[in-house]
């Protein structure tokens, strides 16, 4: 979705977004999903698995410099050869909000992409009857753009990186409301080999990744070209001068067990979303004077039998994609 946005922001060419604002049953993706369209052929984020994506281009090509909008409903519960459901076996149907992106529009984006740079999360509001009503209500209450007063939405008992994505009645009104997270950060401390395929595989499910590291000749842009940032020196020092939030994840690779012990206990302290420790269990509890503490994560990983870098990344991300995802504790 960042990507959308800072596209939509630095390129002002013709576009539409798509928005998935309700699905029944089952799909590929879910509410909440964007596709940007642009006048020069250029589509971000995907829709469906791919069979929607054509029709979706046709229908944001008459939108363009219109300030309309559409509403696209597709069945892909449907078994005949004739209907959407053809090969894509997802039983569901999907509608897909469309609209033009003007000037005002990319305003309320501003607005968005200013708060997930400040890392904060953000409220965006659609009107599916008028198309003019729209705006962003962000997490210190302030409102921007044509919102109705009597939309009052919460922060306070979100969970960190909660789906929030569905239409609701507020009076007379059908409105679509989605949270924006901001992109989502991945502190790799210890780049060795078994970090490059886990910096890599991170920043591709999109995590800024930051490398933390006291040898400049392994620690460099050749081996982790991708990674948002590579900073060298004194670990301790380095972490001392990062303002971790309850939205980050910290991953300790070290390989080093005195370095560790010293930068695991700092960490501990810190309110992250995810601290994960690899070793095994029993050398990590022996960093914590031989208990395991409830918030780390040690091994580091999902236990799917992985071996070597590649397939221990694998086994990271996953392990990273559920906690985000709400699916482990």
């Amino acid at each position: 979705m960042q990507q959308i946005i800072e596209t939509v922001l630095a390129d002002t060419q013709p576009a539409a977004l798509a928005i998935i604002v309700n699905v029944e049953g089952s799909s590929y993706r879910k509410e909440g999903t964007w596709m940007l369209i642009q006048e020069s052929g250029v589509q971000i984020g995907m829709i469906s698995g791919g069979c929607l994506e054509n029709d979706l281009h046709s229908h944001a090509t008459q939108l363009f410099r219109t300030g309309k909008a559409t509403t696209v409903q597709y069945d892909l519960s449907s078994e005949d050869d004739l209907g959407w459901g053809r090969g894509a076996g997802c039983n569901g149907v999907v509608t897909v909000w469309i609209r033009d992106i003007d000037e005002d529009f990319r305003g309320v984006l501003d607005i968005l992409h200013k708060q997930m740079q400040a890392n904060e999360p953000a409220y965006f509001l659609q009107s599916m009857t008028d198309i003019n009503q729209y705006g962003c209500i962000t997490s210190d209450g302030k409102r921007f753009g044509k919102i109705q007063s009597n939309i009052m939405l919460n922060f306070i008992d979100v969970i960190p990186y909660q789906r929030i994505a569905k239409q609701m009645n507020f009076g007379e009104e059908m409105v679509y409301f989605q949270l924006i997270w901001p992109q989502p950060h991945l502190y790799i401390i210890g780049a060795g080999l078994d970090a490059r395929p886990l910096a890599q595989l991170s920043g591709n499910i999109g995590y800024a990744v930051h490398l933390l590291d006291w040898r400049s000749n392994i620690c460099n842009e050749m081996h982790f070209p991708t990674a948002a940032s590579i900073q060298i020196g004194d670990v301790k020092k380095l972490l001392s001068n990062i303002k971790f939030s309850s939205l980050d994840s910290v991953i300790l690779m070290t390989h080093d067990f005195q370095l560790d012990f010293e930068i695991g206990r700092y960490l501990l302290e810190r309110k992250l979303l995810y601290l994960g420790i690899l070793g095994s269990k029993k050398r990590t509890k022996r960093l914590f004077d031989g208990a395991l503490p409830n918030s780390v994560h040690s091994p580091v990983g999902l236990s799917i039998g992985a071996d070597g870098p590649e397939e221990i990344a694998v086994s990271i991300v996953a392990e990273l994609i559920a906690v985000r995802r709400g699916k482990m504790i």
